[in-house]
């Protein structure tokens, strides 16, 4: 369908602590705007299962577990454990969903062979998807509009995480915009997902899971990944993870990107060049 028929519909959900968007082009404004409704509705079903501030969801069931039980959870809870303990074994624990739990050196949780359980290992656990759980409802949305058809949207968790997905009506890429107001920069996505996580507005509530202090080093951080689940999980961990750390990450996994902004006011650190980028 020629980009010149497409027209833009948006719309806004609160729901994980935050507000999503998402903005859909497409040909038909009434079928682009239930095929939006339909994607967040998955959102809302996506937050009664991972909030841990909700009693009957998933992740408040498991911090309620006692050692050596086991508790059954929905696919899209466990899909977004794996890639949470994926991102985890990667960053060397740079991120940690169960970073408020009582200190083990032990794993904490054992996902089920047969993929439908999970089960504590030792006492204290407690589970929180903070770092990862928007941009994971992000790539969940994608697939609901996916299963529509819908092939040119963007996707935000507030400001922090943007999913791209195809192009805009009259573009090459979807712009959005990272950095310090006195030095903003433009970045060109077509299905990559960009997250940013910092101290500057909420402080220093990023916790060093390796150290169990806040992180100090960074004022803000973008990671770019070809999902919102990673860019996510990734911002957070580059928070706290040194330069070095960042680097040599980014050279091992080619696919993914950062940005940093020193506390001490320095500029950017960027890990690759990818050529979508302005």
């Amino acid at each position: 369908m020629p980009h010149s028929d497409l027209s833009t519909q948006t719309l806004s959900r609160e729901a994980m602590a935050t507000v999503f968007t998402i903005t859909v082009a497409h040909a038909e404004p009434d079928y682009a705007r239930q095929a939006i409704r339909a994607a967040l509705d998955e959102l809302d079903l996506l937050e009664d299962r991972l909030s841990r501030f909700r009693p009957s969801s998933d992740v408040a069931r498991i911090n309620r577990l006692q050692p050596g039980q086991k508790t059954t959870v929905a696919p899209e809870t466990l899909a977004c454990l794996q890639a949470a303990l994926a991102v985890e074994s990667r960053t060397g624990r740079a991120l940690d969903i169960a970073y408020a739990s009582a200190p083990s050196a032990a794993a904490r949780i054992e996902l089920g062979p047969a993929g439908s359980t999970v089960r504590v290992l030792v006492p204290g656990v407690r589970l929180d998807l903070g770092g990862i759980g928007k941009g994971f409802a992000i790539d969940r949305m994608a697939t609901v509009l996916a299963e529509w058809d819908i092939e040119a949207a963007l996707l935000w968790a507030s400001t922090s995480t943007v999913l791209a997905v195809g192009t805009p009506p009259g573009g090459c890429a979807w712009s959005v915009w990272i950095g310090p107001e006195d030095a903003r920069r433009s970045i060109r996505l077509v299905n990559r997902a960009l997250s940013a996580s910092g101290v500057s507005t909420q402080g220093h509530h990023i916790v060093d899971p390796r150290s169990g202090r806040p992180a100090a080093r960074r004022a803000r951080c973008w990671a770019e990944a070809p999902t919102a689940a990673e860019a996510d999980a990734l911002s957070t961990a580059f928070i706290v993870m040194s330069q070095t750390e960042i680097t040599r990450y980014c050279l091992e996994h080619p696919e993914a990107s950062a940005r940093a902004f020193d506390v001490r006011g320095g500029d950017f650190a960027t890990c690759s060049d990818r050529p979508t980028r302005t």
